[in-house]
């Protein structure tokens, strides 16, 4: 099952980063090296399917993605593909003036909007996409929901069980079950992990659902929470680890992604890669939810975890998650 990476220590949000970034960090590689991964890809790809075994095929899959991580980062716009710039991509400090991503929203019921945001890394030819759904809290109610014995699952049987309209795949998690706090319709199941940062809460009494990034936060009564990893952004201000990784914590491996945050407009914002083999760096996601205008903002369990359903309004879709779960956050109407 999907494991936690350790989660590093934070930086104050008033520290400031390094002016530039040390050249690890600095993306594409070099022509010599991208030859290298295309052959050991192709080597990868054939002992997976000589061999048939999931070693080989895990191999493949990492591989896959190390090549696909490899470009500039372009979005698609109604006049063409728009490569997200360099500053954008370090950016630190974000605000609604720096909100440059304007994907085409789709009201499919009131108070929940979708869009997707396609992405490709050119010469990579591979376009992938980013689902997001805009909620208003006002409308909907979240639910953090798994069985009573947190039986895994697919992210659309988990939502059908608990009569959700939407869900995504929440906790991280081991055999013996979710990784930290859960808190699902006021009961506790599980301890607050305390080298965990990341919180996604909604508080007794409370509608809007508050993300906080915040080790051994003191987090009041809970109706609905769970711990995640890593903590992205607070107040407009992206962890600075994000930008410049250190401490084994690598920020440029491409995965599949889940994450939330919250905005200025009080609205949450939900995201899921509907991808196989390609999907975004943890750098990249944080300059994505910036550039969606997000305020705080964290990643849920990603990789063969990440999955979404929506069932709303005779509207339907599926990002199917590759890895039973089990957890999930999800959406009903109020």
């Amino acid at each position: 099952m999907k494991q936690p990476t350790p989660d590093p220590k934070h930086l104050p949000p008033h520290e400031p980063g390094p002016s530039a970034p040390p050249p690890s960090s600095t993306p594409g590689l070099p022509p010599r090296r991208r030859a290298r991964w295309r052959l050991v890809a192709l080597v990868a790809v054939i002992l997976a399917l000589v061999a048939g075994s999931d070693l080989a095929l895990d191999a493949a899959r990492v591989v896959g993605q190390q090549i696909a991580g490899v470009g500039t980062l372009e979005w698609e716009r109604a006049d063409g593909w728009v490569p997200i710039s360099r500053p954008d991509a370090r950016r630190r400090v974000w605000s609604a003036e720096h909100a440059f991503l304007a994907p085409t929203w789709e009201e499919v019921s009131p108070g929940l909007s979708l869009a997707d945001l396609a992405l490709r890394r050119p010469p990579n030819p591979h376009v992938f996409d980013v689902v997001l759904a805009r909620i208003d809290p006002a409308r909907w109610r979240f639910r953090v929901w798994g069985t009573p014995e947190f039986a895994p699952a697919a992210v659309g049987d988990l939502a059908a069980r608990a009569g959700l309209a939407l869900a995504v795949n929440a906790s991280y998690f081991s055999d013996d079950g979710p990784l930290g706090l859960v808190v699902s319709d006021g009961a506790a199941r599980g301890r607050q992990g305390k080298n965990r940062a990341a919180h996604f809460v909604l508080r007794a009494g409370e509608r809007i659902p508050r993300i906080i990034n915040e080790k051994g936060a003191v987090l009041g009564t809970l109706e609905q929470g769970f711990q995640g990893f890593p903590s992205i952004m607070t107040r407009g201000l992206t962890y600075t680890y994000l930008r410049y990784g250190g401490r084994g914590f690598d920020v440029l491996h491409v995965d599949r992604r889940t994450a939330a945050c919250t905005r200025a407009d009080g609205t949450v914002m939900l995201l899921v890669t509907d991808t196989l083999t390609n999907g975004l760096s943890l750098a990249e996601l944080a300059t994505v939810l910036g550039g969606l205008g997000c305020v705080d903002a964290m990643a849920f369990d990603g990789g063969s975890s990440t999955g979404m359903t929506i069932r709303v309004d005779g509207y339907t879709r599926t990002v199917a998650n590759l890895e039973p779960v089990p957890v999930i956050l999800g959406i009903e109407a109020r």
